[in-house]
């Protein structure tokens, strides 16, 4: 019986070694273009496991109108906006992390290994075919821990310091270490500043991390476990020199680093190049003023070439770093130009490091034009992929896109930056989501400055949402844009991207949308102009539900109420409409209820509106909204309220403009009219004198604002 499951399972076993060896997969091919039969394949070219799937994706290119591949491919999945996007991203790193750490907690749970063809047979892990570390738990040590060289080696090799440090620790420090594994474990040291340095696993943390600017202080450890080890050694090696002063110099402790230097000189021991790129990095710290500094970055390099250490590209973007932290002006400028010649004669290139610290240096904010980045893009231009070579590589194209929008102000140079980020892998080199933020920041800037509305439009569809959400000032700047363009139908569609991506709250940026929509409304077709008017009357709405919530919750922060003028915008829009019906008018009213109510901030900028739209209330027969329009005019004692007064009750009681100014100046017989002619003239009294009619009690004013909202219902 059992035999019936065995066999299978061997003969499988067999059949599957058997398609291996007799297909190219169980064969070696030849590494080199010869054979000794005459047939000559190509050679071997080592594959990674996706490349085919880049290949593919080469052909195609990147779409920017879709989601990013991390996000679930619905539409109602997608996230619009910065926060969702963050909240997304990381709450699905959460989950991977959540299952990591149940992985390391009952690490003795997962020793299954899975044969082919399909089968399983309980094995431990490290036997499992394939073997994948990333997936195996990590070990664990402690006290009790029985430990080799071989762990500490591991430990290294995978840059945990921290088992690394209790390892060290249980092998019995310095005493119980070989000289080679201690100066392997010196640099470890010395280059992380015995912390932990934070896990390459989380993608998502490390792209959503907050910008933290570097610390520019001493935070060596005088006196830690990597001064003990270097001290322990003996004779000191040039490695351990090397590492102790390119450690001390990362972390700004300058002095003791060029201390040390000087006693590697007089032992006779030769430093490395890395050495003095780390030095020529800190000359800052140890020179005060420019010329001194100036002075002592040449005498290093001369110091290199009298001992016959060739520079490379580093030591390049050590020098320019340096000068670039100096300051500015003509001597440095003419400095880091002369060291990028000369070293240019070399063979040395400028990287994207060395391009950064050049745009630092000659692009000041506030420091006269130099248009240096001409010939940057020109060289890059040039090059067929640029690979990063270090970490400042990343702010070279935020720092260009800089330069082109505030420095140069010139839209064809951020074209051709931004060609040549997109071109190749090259957008690798963006950064994190911030760097990438600020980018497209200035990106979007300078087009909607300097570039024609069909090609900042262009840019727009291409970018937003998917790639780019608009912070709020950079949306000030389309709309502004699009004002002056005369798109009113973008405008009407700029209400809703503010909703989408979380920044409605912000009254004044809505102040600012819908002072466009007003200045560009008549120039627009009858559709455009009903989604204007649609858009105005939702952002009326979605305040008073703002105001609502925060009635109803304890908010931490008030919600922005809208001003005045924006009140007044919105009633110049909805009112544009011939039709009693029109529910645009309910919206009309409701605004100028909160104008009366005082709900609104100031008073509005343009009372000649609110005297039109009276007009144009009373014209089709809404003569509630007309009175309260008139009646807020002269309560804020606007020149305007006793002209629209007069209009407003000629157009209600059909009579010329001298038969109202005659019936308002005797005041007889207006107990007999509708409670809304009514009501405007008192307006008209108090707007005239400064003060309520006599004749008017508060009764009286209660009863005709209820029969005006009645009529007009």
């Amino acid at each position: 019986m059992y035999s019936n499951i065995i066999l299978p399972r061997q003969w499988s076993r067999l059949s599957y070694i058997y398609r291996t060896t007799s297909t190219l997969e169980g064969q070696s091919l030849p590494q080199t273009a010869k054979s000794s039969d005459g047939i000559s394949p190509p050679p071997r070219i080592p594959r990674g496991p996706t490349d085919i799937l880049q290949a593919l994706a080469a052909t195609v290119g990147p779409d920017p109108t879709a989601a990013h591949y991390k996000y679930h491919d619905d539409p109602y999945l997608i996230p619009l906006s910065n926060f969702r996007k963050r909240s997304y991203a990381l709450s699905a790193e959460a989950g991977r992390k959540a299952a990591a750490w149940i992985r390391d907690e009952n690490a003795e749970l997962f020793n299954t290994r899975v044969w082919d063809p399909p089968g399983r047979k309980k094995t431990p892990y490290f036997n499992a075919d394939p073997q994948i570390l990333a997936f195996s738990p990590k070990p664990i040590y402690n006290d009790e821990s029985k430990v080799t060289e071989e762990d500490l080696k591991y430990t290294i090799n995978n840059a945990l310091l921290e088992d690394s440090l209790k390892i060290f620790q249980l092998l019995g420090g310095t005493s119980g270490v070989s000289e080679e594994l201690r100066i392997e474990f010196l640099q470890l040291l010395c280059f992380y500043n015995e912390k932990e340095p934070d896990s390459m696993e989380w993608l998502e943390e490390r792209w959503f991390s907050a910008n933290v600017r570097e610390r520019q202080a001493a935070t060596w450890r005088i006196g830690g476990l990597a001064d003990k080890i270097f001290e322990s050694l003996d004779p000191k090696t040039p490695e351990a020199y090397c590492c102790i002063i390119q450690g001390m110099a990362k972390y700004y402790q300058a002095e003791r680093a060029y201390v040390l230097t000087q006693e590697a000189k007089d032992n006779g021991i030769k430093l490395s190049t890395s050495a003095y790129n780390s030095l020529l990095g800190c000359i800052g710290y140890l020179k005060e003023g420019t010329a001194l500094r100036t002075e002592s970055l040449k005498s290093l390099l001369v110091e290199m070439n009298e001992q016959g250490i060739s520079p490379n590209k580093e030591t390049l973007s050590a020098c320019l770093r340096s000068i670039s932290a100096w300051g500015g002006g003509k001597n440095l400028q003419q400095l880091a130009l002369q060291i990028v010649a000369e070293l240019k004669q070399l063979g040395i290139h400028p990287g994207l490091t060395a391009y950064y610290y050049l745009l630092c240096l000659f692009c000041k904010e506030r420091g006269p034009r130099f248009d240096i980045l001409s010939g940057i893009l020109n060289d890059l231009e040039q090059r067929d992929e640029l690979e990063p070579k270090e970490p400042t590589d990343t702010n070279f194209f935020i720092t260009a896109m800089g330069v082109c929008s505030d420095h140069l102000q010139d839209i064809n140079l951020a074209e051709r930056l931004h060609a040549l980020l997109m071109k190749g892998d090259n957008y690798k080199l963006v950064g994190d989501a911030y760097k990438e933020s600020i980018y497209y920041r200035h990106l979007v800037t300078v087009a909607c400055r300097h570039a024609p509305l069909e090609r900042t439009t262009q840019l727009l569809d291409m970018l937003v949402p998917n790639v780019y959400v608009p912070e709020p000032t950079v949306m000030e700047e389309i709309i502004k844009t699009l004002e002056v363009g005369g798109d009113g139908d973008r405008l009407a569609q700029a209400w809703s991207q503010l909703v989408v991506f979380g920044i409605a709250k912000r009254a004044k940026l809505v102040e600012r949308l819908l002072t466009a929509m007003c200045s560009c409304y008549q120039y627009q077709d009858e559709e455009v102009k009903g989604k204007i008017r649609a858009a105005a009357a939702d952002i009326l709405k979605y305040s008073q539900l703002g105001e609502d919530r925060e009635e109803t919750q304890d908010l931490r922060s008030p919600v922005q109420k809208l001003s005045a003028n924006a009140l007044s915008n919105i009633i110049e829009l909805c009112s544009d409409t011939q039709d009693k019906s029109d529910p645009n008018w309910e919206t009309v009213s409701e605004a100028l209820q909160k104008l009366q109510r005082s709900e609104a901030v100031g008073v509005p900028n343009k009372p000649e509106v609110l005297a039109s739209v009276a007009q144009k209330a009373a014209t089709v027969g809404k003569a509630g909204i007309a009175a309260m329009a008139v009646t807020y005019l002269s309560e804020c004692g606007f020149e305007e309220a006793m002209s629209a007064s007069t209009q407003v009750l000629g157009v209600m009681l059909n009579r010329s403009q001298e038969e109202v100014q005659q019936l308002l100046q005797e005041r007889q017989g207006l107990d007999s009219l509708h409670p809304s002619a009514l009501a405007i003239a008192d307006a008209y009294h108090l707007a005239k004198t400064g003060a309520p009619a006599q004749s008017l009690d508060s009764s009286t004013s209660s009863e005709s604002d209820s029969e005006s909202s009645s009529e007009d219902e």
